[in-house]
């Protein structure tokens, strides 16, 4: 359920519409309100639009670079996971036992493990 918040944001009284609790939208005005100020100081122009914007260029680019590190941060998730795996079945070949399904897959869900019988049954039912 909506709920209408009251935020001061540079020296302006907002009123908020939002789902979200009032602590959270207290802190996210708190933070635009930062932002704001801090562009204030550094602009040539007192004029509120311009800083306005300039802060939320700033909040913009805070977002996308962040965006961007999560984004890196799966790409090497699933590096250093494709690398693990890699490196279990050279393990498991050299110690002379075949890759099971479920070692090549150590994300399958529980419970979704083959039973010596059933990949027995595949290897039988593949094509060469």
């Amino acid at each position: 359920m909506k709920q209408r918040i009251e935020v001061e944001i540079y020296n302006q009284t907002f009123i908020v519409n939002s789902e979200d609790g009032e602590l959270y939208v207290q802190e996210i005005a708190s933070y635009v309100d930062r932002q704001i100020r801090q562009a204030a100081e550094s602009a040539k122009s007192a004029m509120p639009l311009r800083v306005a914007i300039m802060a939320a260029l700033s909040i913009a680019d805070e977002y996308h670079k962040a965006l961007q590190r999560e984004n890196d941060t799966h790409q090497e998730i699933d590096r250093l996971s494709s690398l693990m795996l890699e490196r279990i079945a050279q393990s498991e070949a050299l110690d002379g036992r075949a890759p099971t399904d479920h070692s090549l897959n150590a994300f399958a869900p529980v419970g979704t493990a083959t039973s010596p019988e059933d990949n027995a049954k595949k290897d039988v039912q593949r094509p060469s």
